[in-house]
């Protein structure tokens, strides 16, 4: 993942690793509850703010899946 990388160099592993294992429990926790983001800007897209980290997960809901579009930092505006 680019950011974790971009994360690494600015800030050490030891940032980027804890960065991961935030998006890796995001990542469960929407598996577990698909609905709990709130509607995205786009049509069809759904967002999680990741605890602690300033950025935003992207997803939307297929087949009672989530597909992860894109992990953002929240200052950034994207449409």
């Amino acid at each position: 993942m680019q950011a974790l990388a971009f994360i690494a160099e600015d800030s050490g592993t030891r940032n980027a690793a804890l960065v991961m294992q935030r998006i890796e429990r995001a990542e469960s926790w929407l598996a577990s509850n698909p609905g709990i983001g709130t509607p995205g800007r786009r049509a069809g897209t759904r967002e999680y703010p990741v605890a602690h980290i300033g950025h935003t997960l992207i997803y939307c809901i297929a087949s009672s899946r989530i597909q992860i579009l894109r992990f953002l930092h929240q200052r950034m505006n994207y449409c």
